[in-house]
């Protein structure tokens, strides 16, 4: 089976990004024999939130209080490196349809942003590309064509009254594939046959085209209404073959030509 370089690699990252500095202070930066030290964690504007605090000793970071309560001041007894960070809102998450591993060059995608608790409030939201608003989208959903113009970072952001919530980090791969056609033989046996296959590699959802040319002309042998991956046949010319999925249809690039000759019964 031979496999042909993809080309045209394009990549969305949709990822995380904050805009409020947690804010650590200490009662004093010594902890007395027997002693203890108390830390206090604050972000501004301050309602709302709920903190991690983390210690490291040597290369070791260990998160020793989590943010199931507010705890914005604890006490410890321990030496080390404290930090701490605030954490408050719905999780944001971004989804995509079609939901397939791949999506190529041409395709139309849908990206949504959800806002995971908030299904019954009212979100105002907006996508960005490379830091920059993207204008016309001002709603968790958004429909467009993919091409090599849309390679950048995305982000979405979703608000309700003041408060911003950030979508985490998403990967989509966007390639345009080229079909690879291989054969049995390429040669037909006097009153015989040869299979030729077509294969798109790591994705689903392909129906083929099959085409033959001879000298000048060329022709659709056999349409995409059906999957017809292999198909058989008896005359010499030169073939190739394209995939095609999804409403409106999208095309792969084709495969490259294979020439099939055909033995001649009567040739001296």
């Amino acid at each position: 089976l031979t496999i042909y370089p993809l080309r045209n690699r394009i990549q969305l990252i949709f990822y995380i990004r904050y805009y409020s500095v947690a804010k650590l202070t200490a009662g004093s930066t010594t902890i007395p024999v027997g002693g203890s030290v108390t830390l206090s964690c604050s972000v501004e504007p301050s309602a709302g939130w709920k903190y991690r605090w983390f210690r490291r000793t040597s290369d070791t970071s260990v998160e020793f209080s989590k943010n199931f309560k507010e705890n914005s001041d604890i006490t410890v007894t321990q030496g080390g490196i404290y930090r701490c960070e605030g954490e408050r809102g719905n999780p944001v998450v971004v989804t995509r349809q079609p939901n397939s591993s791949q999506m190529f060059s041409g395709e139309t995608i849908t990206l949504t942003c959800e806002v995971q608790g908030g299904e019954t409030t009212e979100w105002t939201c907006e996508w960005k590309r490379d830091g920059s608003i993207i204008p016309g989208t001002h709603s968790k959903d958004w429909t467009f064509i993919v091409s090599e113009s849309s390679s950048g970072d995305y982000m979405c952001q979703c608000r309700r009254r003041d408060d911003w919530f950030s979508s985490t980090h998403k990967t989509i791969s966007l390639t345009k594939p080229r079909a690879a056609l291989t054969a049995g033989s390429t040669t037909i046996p006097v009153g015989g046959s040869v299979t030729l296959r077509c294969l798109i590699e790591s994705s689903v959802g392909w129906k083929y085209r099959w085409f033959r040319q001879i000298s000048s002309t060329s022709e659709e042998i056999s349409t995409g209404n059906e999957e017809n991956r292999v198909i058989t046949v008896r005359q010499g010319g030169i073939y190739w073959c394209e995939g095609q999925r999804g409403n409106p249809p999208f095309f792969s690039q084709p495969s490259y030509d294979v020439i099939i000759e055909k033995t001649c019964e009567f040739c001296s």
